[in-house]
Formats: structure tokens, sequence, C-alpha cells
């Protein structure tokens, strides 16, 4: 059911993008989480990002060395605080939300979601190329086989770093 919710919100995406001049696609790198990332303009001031991507957990408990591979999604409201510049671009702020599944071969299953505020700035270049870097912090929840990993939802903090190259159309 996730998937196929998943995937017509990506087609409704990709074809309203079609029509119009306030999108960009990235490559992104948020913690946890490498994949494609989706910006669509509401506003001068208002955008929504969407990230579905891979995502991989690696541990060391003793002399054993865990890894579980798997999904991470990404989803962002973003406030633009210069109407000047082009569409989506400049430094912004808002809400995000980022969520990894993940799961190994010897039956590893760790779960981290994170909900929080983001801040970053976006270039926009001459050739429509975009870069941008983000910034923030939220909350941290993590359920996991492995008791090692989930003391670190005893910290409840997690540090949002991210990095974007991109086209604008």
């Amino acid at each position: 059911m996730i998937k196929k919710t998943i995937l017509l919100c990506a087609f409704a995406l990709t074809f309203s993008g079609l029509l119009a001049q306030e999108n960009t696609l990235k490559a992104g790198a948020i913690i946890g989480n490498l994949g494609v990332q989706y910006e669509r303009s509401l506003s001068d001031h208002f955008s929504v990002v969407g990230q579905i991507g891979y995502s991989r957990i690696t541990t060391s408990i003793g002399s054993l060395d865990l890894t579980s591979d798997g999904i991470g999604y990404y989803v962002e409201g973003r406030y633009y605080f210069s109407s000047k510049k082009d569409l989506m671009e400049g430094w912004h702020i808002g809400p995000f939300y980022n969520r990894i599944d993940t799961e190994g071969d010897n039956g590893l299953e760790t779960n981290i979601s994170s909900f929080g505020l983001a801040t970053g700035y976006q270039w926009v270049f001459r050739s429509k190329l975009t870069l941008e870097i983000i910034f923030g912090g939220g909350s941290l929840d993590i359920d996991s086989n492995i008791q090692e990993i989930e003391f670190l939802g005893d910290i409840g903090f997690l540090p949002h770093l991210g990095l974007t190259l991109g086209y604008n159309f």
C-alpha cells in the first residue's frame, strides 16, 4: 500500500512538473539518506521538498560489524526569505520529517525517525544548476533489535546536515 502511494505521488509530481517552471530535481545527501530529491514551488516564498533514497546503518559490537540497508524518506516545507531572487533561491527555513527503515541479512532491523527544523541556502546559477547546504536539528526516535543502537535514542536529538546538487526547471 505504501509503495503504491509513493509511486502515485511521484507520478503526480513528475507530471505536474512538466507543465511549470517552478521545480528543482536534485541529488541529495541528508544524514542517513542518499537519494533523489524533488522541490516544488507553491508560491514566491513557499515550497515543498521530498526525497527518497538509499540508507545504510553500520555498527560494531565487539568484534562484529553489523550492517543493514534500506530506504530513507525525507519531507520538508520551506519558507524562502527573499522574493527578489529567482524562485527557490536564497535562505530558507522550515520543518522537516526524516525516516530511515533498514534490514540486514542477520535479522538486524533499525527504524529511525526525526522531526525538526532545518535552514539552509540554495544557489541557482545561470546554467540553472543548483547547489544547496542544509543544517538544523530535530527529535530522534530509534527502534532497533540491537540494544547498542537504541541507546542513541536516549540522546533525543539528531543533528541535521545535507548537501544537494540539482537542476532548476
